[in-house]
């Protein structure tokens, strides 16, 4: 009588590719977005600073004042007389000159330009600067 030959497995089967893909996507769609970088959102730093201030104002329920120096220090102040310490103070990378804007609580916003030379324009409808073609040039 014959007996079976054993023999040796020379590859894998079907079924364990599958899985074995089916784990590497599992992994890879855990993992991946970690390695993916954000690109920018497109806004300047001036504009991020404008959405703080104006959330400032309406977390805080009283109009706040934005003010930006030509060195690129800049503060938001809580509204007149109620506080001399200023909420907020830091600096910009990209100086855009002297600038005040005021917020109220509603997110409402009125530009104070205190140097017109810096090519900073409003857009009134946004509540967020817009650069001029002669201030991108500069750069």
């Amino acid at each position: 009588m014959r007996q079976p030959r054993a023999y040796a497995r020379a590859g894998v089967t079907l079924l364990e590719l599958i899985v074995v893909i089916a784990l590497l996507g599992l992994i890879l769609a855990v993992a991946a977005p970690s390695f993916l970088v954000p690109e920018g959102n497109g806004t300047t730093e001036l504009a991020d600073l404008v959405a703080t201030a104006r959330r400032t104002a309406v977390l805080r329920g009283e109009p706040v004042t934005l003010v930006t120096e030509t060195n690129g220090v800049w503060r938001i102040d809580a509204a007149a007389g109620r506080s001399r310490d200023a909420i907020a103070t830091g600096s910009l990378t990209d100086a855009v000159g002297k600038v005040r804007v005021h917020l109220t609580p509603l997110g409402a916003c009125v530009l104070e330009p205190l140097d017109a030379s810096q090519g900073v324009s409003w857009d009134a409808v946004s509540c967020a600067p817009v650069r001029t073609a002669s201030a991108g040039a500069r750069r």
